[in-house]
């Protein structure tokens, strides 16, 4: 099991070297936008897709800043846990 611990500097740590992220979803369609922000990179790969399947223009944001295309959002997800 992972717990968080703190790092001494205010950020939190998940094991022994990731850092918690933050994850901002950018959707425009017409003359709309929506942002939206997740903590869990599958949930927000899972709501990105359900917007693009919706017609929406999307991309994920990580809060280093790496911006992930619709093309790119596999590799946000997590499959540690698979198997």
């Amino acid at each position: 099991m992972t717990r968080a611990t703190g790092d001494g500097t205010g950020n939190a740590l998940l094991g022994p070297s990731r850092r918690a992220e933050i994850y901002t979803i950018h959707a425009t369609r017409d003359d709309r936008s929506l942002i939206t922000h997740r903590i869990i990179a599958d949930t927000a790969v899972a709501q990105a897709e359900q917007l693009k399947d919706a017609g929406w223009r999307v991309h994920i944001c990580g809060s280093g800043g790496r911006e992930f295309k619709a093309s790119e959002f596999y590799q946000l997800l997590n499959y540690s846990r698979i198997g």
